[in-house]
């Protein structure tokens, strides 16, 4: 054993004993310390003060306090050791090496900040172009725009931080008189074609099955499209109604696919017509989520349904999990849990 371990380890025995894995914020007196590493206070404070192998905080009372940091540095120290490594050598490794974990993870960060910064200038320079393309009613530069996009980042990608963006703006534009009543609908068409012939395209899908639908009232489905398209890429398979479906329609296309959950999606919390007897059936028979700005976690609690909140990535991403473990859970108090 090496010479300044001799009288170190208070069992006399090669290494520490099997100790709770720390918390990151756990902090302890250094007898502490020496019982989850089985290396003598003694030896504990050589090894801090020889070779700065420990660095401890200082608690209100004054005492020092060590971490899992500290913990780390020792177990490194006691390994090289029982090695045969010299002490002020092994000392050296494990804080060398450390040193360049650290360095190696805040490359790590400035990379993925880099690449971040990269993205989202890429996002905004697509989405101009598409602008401009618009405004043209320039048809050949919007696709070659969607193709450029679709070529450099996953669809996933490209409809959260572009083309779902982009359509956000054009509507506010109409709003504010900026883009006319045939600008959002030249864009709305071109987005419209993509994402349909992004849902017919993929791998076969043999996943839950997903009936989706805008109720009496709500013409906007371009959101619950790409919606679709995501949980297609993930598995699921889908029977897509659109714009302003009837519910007694809704309940009638139900009966005939049976499908695994029925998602709602309107950006009007009017359109969720909570009197409906069609709806009412509906929602009691099969597995029912809301989405888009018009739904919230306070209806979907009154209906026993699922709000899937955010854009259609998060919402449709909200799901997956649940298709892997094979259940669909009504947040309702009385709902149970759905198997699929």
């Amino acid at each position: 054993m090496p010479e300044d371990l001799q009288d170190g380890r208070p069992d006399g025995g090669p290494g520490g004993p099997a100790a709770r894995p720390a918390g990151p914020g756990e902090r302890w007196r250094i007898g502490v310390l020496a019982a989850r590493v089985g290396v003598s206070e003694t030896l504990l404070r050589a090894w801090e003060l020889r070779y700065g192998l420990l660095s401890p905080t200082r608690s209100a009372s004054g005492y020092r306090l060590y971490g899992p940091e500290d913990e780390r540095r020792i177990r490194a120290m006691v390994a090289a050791r029982d090695q045969g490594v010299p002490a002020a050598r092994a000392a050296a490794e494990v804080l060398t090496a450390e040193r360049a974990t650290a360095a190696g993870r805040a490359h790590d960060e400035e990379a993925a900040e880099a690449d971040r910064v990269r993205r989202e200038h890429d996002a905004e320079v697509a989405r101009e172009d598409l602008r401009a393309a618009m405004v043209g009613y320039d048809v050949t530069a919007m696709h070659d725009t969607i193709d450029r996009v679709l070529r450099s980042v996953s669809v996933e990608a490209a409809i959260r931080d572009v083309l779902m963006p982009f359509m956000h703006e054009v509507g506010r534009g109409w709003s504010t008189g900026d883009y006319d009543v045939a600008d959002e609908h030249f864009a709305t068409e071109v987005v419209r074609s993509r994402l349909s012939a992004l849902a017919v395209g993929g791998a076969p899908r043999t996943g839950p099955l997903v009936l989706l639908a805008c109720p009496p009232g709500e013409t906007h489905d371009l959101a619950l499209k790409a919606f679709e398209v995501v949980l297609q890429r993930s598995g699921w398979r889908t029977r897509f109604l659109g714009t302003q479906t009837p519910t007694r329609s809704l309940l009638a296309a139900a009966e005939v696919v049976e499908p695994d959950l029925v998602v709602l999606a309107a950006t009007r919390r009017a359109a969720f017509h909570t009197d409906d007897p069609a709806l009412t059936e509906l929602r009691t028979r099969w597995p029912l989520a809301i989405a888009g700005a018009g739904a919230d976690a306070a209806l979907a609690a009154a209906w026993g349904a699922t709000h899937l909140s955010g854009d259609p990535v998060a919402s449709a991403q909200q799901l997956v999990p649940q298709r892997l473990r094979g259940t669909i859970r009504r947040s309702g108090p009385e709902g149970p849990v759905q198997s699929l």
